[in-house]
């Protein structure tokens, strides 16, 4: 019977025994550690796009502020006044300044107004200067 408990010795306490122990010690720890560590670098990634997010909606609201003061100042409502109702300060000229159809047909990019129907309307002909006369006089 001694030879049982010796051979049983030698085995737990073999060299190869002992380093495959180790390696599944090994193993059994480098596991979980291994997600862990996966986890937090994607914790990591999401913070770095959240922080890229909030400084982008930061942003966002910076230029919506400055907006808001702007169409709450004084200086907004008389513009619209001027464009809209066409109101002047004392001492002050109104000059309305009309294109001709035709500048405006050819450049289409400097329609500032945009207006529904403008580029579907028949260009009136151009009347020659004695025809012009003729219609200012007799017609």
């Amino acid at each position: 019977m001694p030879k049982k408990r010796s051979s049983f010795k030698n085995i737990i306490f073999s060299q190869k025994f002992l380093a495959f122990l180790g390696l599944l010690i090994l193993t059994l720890i480098s596991v979980p550690l291994g997600a862990s560590i996966s986890k937090r670098n994607k914790i990591s990634q999401e913070i770095k796009e959240l922080e890229k997010e909030i400084s982008q909606i930061e942003n966002k609201n910076k230029d919506l502020n400055k907006l808001i003061s702007y169409l709450e100042s004084s200086q907004f409502i008389e513009e619209q006044a001027r464009l809209k109702f066409g109101l002047k300060k004392p001492g002050e000229e109104v000059v309305i300044i009309k294109e001709d159809y035709n500048n405006i047909r050819q450049n289409k990019e400097s329609n500032i107004f945009k207006i529904p129907g403008l580029e579907n309307a028949k260009p009136e002909k151009q009347l020659a200067n004695p025809e012009r006369w003729w219609r200012y006089f007799f017609k």
